[in-house]
């Protein structure tokens, strides 16, 4: 680190006048692009308390919390232009030749917002969903994220894009898993048209037979389950529907206190989801993993801190940032 001590001078026009600092672009309340960057860094991965002892630790200096907030807001703000830039492209221009089956996943996670307004007193908090889609190769670990706080259409044109990215092509299958919700299955329909497929997540699926057991097989309720799945995975999904209608709760019974009518009308709504065994034959997953695991390493690990609310304008740049990073385009934002 080097320290430069400079004299200040007073003008005709200026009470104020440092001309060291003005010629080389850097002073207290402007760092240089190189500083923004390190703060940037670190403040896109750790709270920005943590991120200016991080600061001290690598660079032996101290900064301020505000300076590390306000460098990478203004690189979140930087990412989310870029990616929003990237939406206005034609999603359906495609290559002839791409990736022969890529896997794409998309749900929702809960982030905890705060209207904006003074800092003083208690301000109201909620939860609000962000939505987070995935693209990947079959075969390959190399994941390509999307994020959207808005509508479902821009999230669907931005998994457009994210799929079109990780090696879409005319010839291409892609393979679609969510958890069972509509959105997720309309989108999947809408964007990828015929070249798509969906499938049900197996494990929410098996949440629910899970539910179930007890009332269908008292006895031998890892037994039951266990037939469950294996029937799943063989084809036979209205086997087990079959099943769970033969032991339905009366129509009088409250839904909190009804599992099986609960599962039975989860496959019953979701019977062309349920593909299990095609998937297995072609080495797909039927799990939505991929997407579980990029909610905790993409959006959670920054987004839901203990503590942690934000203005929701902030908390969808922020995110933009974060799936930069994820993307392993963080290049792109300071070349």
């Amino acid at each position: 680190m080097v320290s430069v001590l400079e004299r200040v001078w007073r003008t005709a026009t200026s009470s104020y006048d440092a001309p060291l600092a003005g010629r080389i672009g850097v002073g207290s309340r402007n760092p240089s692009r190189r500083l923004k960057r390190a703060l940037s860094d670190f403040g896109v991965d750790e709270s920005f308390a943590k991120a200016a002892v991080k600061v001290k630790e690598h660079y032996g200096f101290e900064i301020s919390v505000s300076a590390v907030r306000k460098a990478t807001l203004e690189s979140a703000a930087k990412a989310a232009q870029a990616q929003g830039e990237q939406g206005s492209l034609d999603l359906r221009l495609l290559p002839a030749q791409g990736a022969a089956t890529l896997i794409a996943e998309a749900d929702g996670s809960m982030v905890r917002t705060v209207e904006a307004g003074p800092r003083q007193g208690l301000r109201p908090r909620k939860w609000e969903e962000i939505r987070l889609a995935a693209a990947q190769v079959q075969g390959e670990e190399k994941s390509l994220y999307a994020v959207s706080f808005e509508s479902l259409e821009d999230l669907g044109a931005r998994w457009g894009h994210c799929v079109k990215q990780a090696g879409r092509g005319l010839n291409s299958v892609i393979h679609c898993l969510g958890d069972g919700a509509e959105w997720i299955e309309r989108l999947c329909r809408e964007i990828f048209g015929d070249q798509g497929s969906y499938l049900c997540d197996f494990y929410h699926v098996s949440e629910y037979l899970a539910a179930a057991a007890p009332t269908c097989r008292p006895s031998g309720i890892e037994s039951w389950r266990a037939t469950q799945h294996k029937r799943l995975k063989r084809g036979a999904a209205e086997m087990t529907i079959k099943e769970l209608a033969a032991h339905l709760e009366p129509e009088t019974t409250e839904e909190e206190a009804a599992p099986v009518r609960c599962a039975h009308r989860y496959l019953s709504n979701r019977r062309d989801q349920l593909d299990y065994h095609i998937a297995l034959e072609r080495e797909l997953p039927i799990g939505s993993g991929l997407i579980e695991s990029g909610h905790k390493h993409v959006l959670q690990a920054r987004l839901k801190l203990p503590g942690c609310a934000w203005l929701k304008s902030t908390a969808a740049n922020m995110a933009q940032l974060r799936v930069l990073r994820a993307n392993q385009k963080w290049e792109s934002i300071w070349n």
